[in-house]
């Protein structure tokens, strides 16, 4: 067998500074360090929009948002557009989802050969099976008040999930033969909210993270879209310093609690199928802002929400222990695998191929355009980024104004300089190579669009009641939290 195995590692919400190897002080993550130590780390990996479907409808095709025309979590790719994971079946891969992919509709695959656990998320646009997975916990997976509230330690249906997800994934290898290489997806939900975690590591983080102090003019001083993205999700003035500490607290034992599982499927393949011939990935489709300007959850731009780890292991062709520092993002791990797999690339195809860079430890152009984008249904303007070499531009619809930020001088993005005139040239540079993938008026009217047919698609949902197709039920009664109001 020459073609490589290759196991893909795919939390949500996983935050691409909570890392050890990131340069976290706190966090326990020594399976994912080590896939660091013995691969390559991309310092700077961006997703191309930060929301699920969005986002992994964009690494999948390999096109941007605009490109597949996937905006939010109610859409979802049509079955006749090709993913790389189609791309690696036809190249003789034995093709295996193992938990969350995060799909809308009856098309439960996009390209994969099998599935071993359903999402837990609603597999039908309009539909929401919340009540049905989270017990007590209803809505604490959402961008709402209630997430922040019912923080702390207990009990929920991610860490189960998550569980059942690990045991499915390692089964399979225990009982897989190898006669065709395998690409195996493993879909975590954590460390996704609600922020809720096991009793001892969530006390242990809480005695060990330092306070983190929100200033209430930051939130003055904000792009008014920002301010505006507060006010949609009754964020003005909500500041609780005990709440910030359970919500960090939790995250970060979520996390720990993802890398445990990474530690016993490397086990796993270490038994298995081995190291020699396997590449191991690990990344997440967005990130989590965990209180950082005052901000949870994700659906923005700024670093915690919009970064992403991205790690490669193969032991003795990639090179290891090495960090790439130029900017790259999720859309570039189509073009990479199916190098990989020398498969058929994928048409219209958005990102590029990092596989020289990875086996010769070859630098990367480190001024190469980045883009995300953003158009979901929560009352917020359409925005985009564009990161190119220092800069990052968001740009946000229905706003003259653009943010703008020096991520070199400035990597905590507390000087946003979108209005000082000094930068009128770089800001008009940036606007017109981001307004080649992005146009605003046309944002708003697509967005007016999905809008529209989503109020319909609820309506619809209320009048059939879809049946579940492909979801992890659970036992919504084993949810609760401790440290709740």
């Amino acid at each position: 067998m020459d073609k490589p195995n290759i196991i893909f590692i795919l939390p949500d919400q996983h935050n691409g500074n909570i890392l050890g190897c990131a340069g976290d002080n706190y966090v326990r993550t020594p399976n994912i360090d080590m896939l660091a130590q013995k691969g390559t780390l991309f310092n700077s990996c961006y997703c191309n929009s930060p929301l699920c479907v969005p986002s992994r409808s964009s690494m999948l095709s390999g096109r941007l948002p605009s490109q597949n025309g996937v905006y939010n979590n109610m859409q979802t790719l049509s079955s006749t557009d090709t993913t790389f994971v189609h791309s690696l079946t036809a190249a003789g891969y034995e093709t295996v989802l193992a938990g969350r992919m995060h799909f809308i509709g009856y098309d439960q695959r996009h390209g994969f050969k099998q599935r071993l656990v359903g999402d837990l998320t609603p597999s039908h646009p309009g539909t929401d099976n919340e009540y049905d997975v989270y017990g007590d916990l209803m809505r604490t997976s959402n961008q709402s008040l209630i997430s922040l509230q019912k923080s702390g330690w207990g009990d929920s249906a991610v860490l189960h999930y998550d569980h059942d997800v690990m045991q499915a994934a390692c089964g399979f290898l225990e009982a897989h033969q190898a006669d065709r290489p395998l690409f195996m997806t493993i879909g975590f939900y954590g460390p996704h909210c609600p922020y809720i975690a096991q009793r001892s590591l969530y006390e242990y983080y809480y005695n060990l993270l330092p306070t983190v102090e929100y200033q209430p003019d930051e939130y003055q001083n904000m792009h008014p879209a920002m301010q505006n993205w507060f006010k949609q999700r009754n964020l003005v003035g909500h500041y609780d310093r005990d709440e910030l500490r359970r919500i960090r607290a939790a995250y970060y034992s979520l996390v720990e609690t993802i890398d445990n599982c990474v530690g016993k499927i490397l086990d796993t393949i270490n038994r298995t199928i081995g190291f020699e011939n396997t590449i191991i990935v690990y990344s997440s489709d967005h990130g989590d802002n965990i209180g950082d300007h005052g901000l949870f959850w994700k659906t923005n731009f700024y670093e915690g929400s919009v970064k992403v780890p991205l790690i490669f292991r193969w032991d003795g062709h990639i090179t290891a222990g090495v960090k790439q520092n130029a900017p790259v993002s999720l859309v570039d791990i189509a073009p990479t695998f199916i190098d990989f797999a020398d498969g058929i690339p994928l048409p219209d195809a958005f990102g590029i191929s990092l596989v020289k860079s990875l086996q010769s430890n070859m630098p990367l152009v480190d001024n190469r355009a980045i883009i995300s984008q953003l158009a979901d249904i929560k009352g917020d303007a359409p925005s985009a980024m564009i990161r190119k070499g220092e800069y990052k531009l968001i740009a946000h619809c229905g706003f003259p104004c653009c943010q703008l930020f020096n991520m070199k001088g400035d990597p905590n993005e507390k000087t946003d300089l979108g209005n000082n005139p000094a930068y009128n040239d770089l800001v008009k540079e940036l606007l017109d190579i981001l307004f080649q993938y992005w146009n605003p008026d046309d944002e708003l009217l697509k967005l007016e669009h999905a809008l529209q047919n989503f109020k319909i698609m609820k309506q619809w949902a209320a009048a059939v009641s879809p049946e579940p197709y492909e979801e992890w039920r659970g036992n919504p009664s084993e949810n609760y939290v401790h440290a709740a109001l």
